[in-house]
């Protein structure tokens, strides 16, 4: 159990993780294991291989707008306690942090084809709900969605992923944790916007809702920045994304390949709040080799990301949802890691196939 010193109040978050189920898988595919080490930066390659005293309220409900419910008013300032005056602990207290939902050590290990997805075809995740029964897939490059009952079935027959124009998901596609809703980005790269549907068996419709981004979309032309890689966190109270500074059409200056962070917004009323970036200093890429969030564990204090270009894979680890990501455990090749809501399954690409590999 890591600890940490503070001189302050210390806020502790404890990530709620569902259940899900174990099943019988098909043989395993041979697949290595991961190791702790420290990258930045960095076009996946895949091919057919043959606050003082307070306490939060709890989100609200996903919303039509594709985002967790805002969350409740903070409580009011607890009573001094033992620790010491107004709810602050006495200086060289040691406050414990409680595990994260993923494992650093995790060995993510025998990986086996996902069931009624993987087939002869080419095929590379793009989303996958926290509970495990929604997933976004291209197979051949033809956007796909398929739903099954229980994590422990095998998916049902895939249908072909209606996208409004305007939109696409060359550069990523976000789920929501009920799998109602999708953001997507648009064509111009600098707007989210959400789609709906009204089940988790029906099409998403075509109408794109951004008014959830608003002041992030404002932001990228202020910025001239382009987006990519969205991913919403299971809870709905966070969404995470790359940013980067498109090359000119005279390309960049010598010496300069442009500039690619990882970003992270929170909800609030009005909708997500100005993004803050959460790879400043620690894994900032360039725009042709940038980190690509692609999952989020769901207590927010793991975020998978694909180093573009090298197609490698990582993740990283805080001790609290607004700490900074100092850890680093390198998964190799799985391309577009996402955890279950448990942690103990992961989901990814690798060589055209989308496999499922255990803790």
């Amino acid at each position: 159990m890591n600890r940490y010193l503070a001189t302050t109040l210390g806020v502790l978050f404890v990530g709620i993780a569902c259940s899900s189920n174990s099943d019988e898988r098909a043989p395993a595919v041979n697949d290595g294991g991961a190791s702790s080490t420290s990258g930045a930066g960095g076009r996946p390659s895949v091919g057919k291989g043959g606050n003082g005293g307070s306490e939060a309220g709890s989100a609200g409900e996903v919303d039509a707008a594709g985002t967790g419910g805002a969350a409740g008013e903070g409580g009011s300032s607890g009573e001094a306690g033992a620790g010491g005056v107004g709810g602050q602990w006495e200086e060289g207290t040691v406050i414990p942090v409680e595990p994260s939902a993923c494992s650093e050590k995790a060995a993510w290990s025998k990986a086996t084809p996902l069931a009624g997805i993987s087939s002869a075809a080419d095929e590379r995740l793009l989303a996958i709900t926290a509970d495990e029964l929604d997933i976004l897939f291209l197979r051949d490059d033809l956007p796909m969605r398929a739903h099954r009952d229980l994590s422990s079935a095998e998916f049902g027959a895939p249908a072909t992923l209606t996208i409004a124009d305007g939109y696409g998901v060359d550069t990523g596609a976000a789920l929501s944790a009920d799998g109602t809703t999708m953001v997507l980005v648009a064509t111009s790269g600098q707007s989210f916007a959400a789609f709906t549907r009204s089940a988790r068996r029906a099409d998403f419709e075509p109408n794109a809702d951004t008014s959830a981004f608003t002041g992030i979309n404002q932001r990228a032309l202020q910025t001239m920045q382009h987006y990519a890689a969205p991913v919403l966190a299971p809870d709905g109270k966070t969404f995470v994304f790359s940013a980067f500074t498109p090359e000119p059409e005279g390309g960049f200056p010598t010496g300069y390949e442009g500039l690619s962070m990882v970003y992270q917004s929170a909800w609030s009323p009005n909708g997500w709040s100005m993004p803050d970036s959460i790879s400043q200093d620690l894994f900032d890429g360039t725009t042709v080799a940038r980190p690509l969030p692609t999952g989020l564990s769901s207590d927010s204090r793991t975020l998978f990301y694909v180093e573009e270009g090298s197609g490698e894979q990582k993740a990283r680890f805080r001790d609290r949802p607004d700490a900074p990501l100092y850890t680093v455990v390198d998964l190799e090749q799985r391309t577009r890691a996402t955890p279950d809501s448990k942690c103990d399954r992961l989901y990814y690409s690798r060589e055209g196939d989308i496999l499922v590999a255990s803790e």
